[in-house]
């Protein structure tokens, strides 16, 4: 009975993201992902920076951004996405592969967003090298996952008309 009642949480502890975190997405049908939790850790602690204008704007999940929400607001945006095809399945690739994603991603962004701004994910530990990254205002969650699920990523970040960046979980 001891052991049973260690394990138990033990599981229950490693769910800290997955089941409590109000800044975490997922399926509809899914209640957990199978993703590692210090990956997701590591996606929770990257710093998604994009470019609006002249300025660097850097959006940390679960923080409203004030910079994006004048963004939207100006655009009459009602939500965006921030993705990556670099590195499917943070799996690195070559530079080259990665280039060419992010041209294919541009594209099938563009059919869907008039409004496209370039950035980069950035991890602050330094483990993980940048990502080129783009912000497509006025994409919604469902296409937002397709297109995430399409350039074989892990996750996407999702922002709503409150500007609040939320890690979306595709697996």
């Amino acid at each position: 009975m001891k052991n049973k009642q260690t394990h138990q949480h033990t599981d229950q502890s490693q769910l800290k993201h997955q089941y409590r975190n109000p800044d975490i997405l997922r399926e509809a049908d899914s209640i957990l992902s199978d993703l590692p939790e210090t990956l997701i850790d590591s996606y929770l602690a990257t710093r998604y920076q994009i470019w609006i204008d002249s300025a660097l704007v850097t959006l940390k999940i679960g923080c409203p951004s004030a910079p994006l929400a004048a963004l939207m607001q100006m655009t009459s945006a009602r939500n965006a996405v921030y993705v990556t095809a670099c590195n499917p399945g943070s799996r690195i690739v070559p530079l080259d592969v990665n280039q060419l994603a992010m041209v294919r991603l541009y594209e099938k962004l563009a059919g869907c967003s008039n409004h496209i701004y370039q950035g980069a994910g950035i991890d602050p530990t330094g483990k993980w090298p940048a990502e080129e990254s783009l912000l497509a205002l006025d994409v919604d969650l469902p296409a937002a996952r397709l297109i995430g699920k399409e350039f074989r990523q892990n996750a996407i970040v999702w922002i709503d008309s409150a500007a609040m960046p939320r890690l979306v979980l595709l697996h």
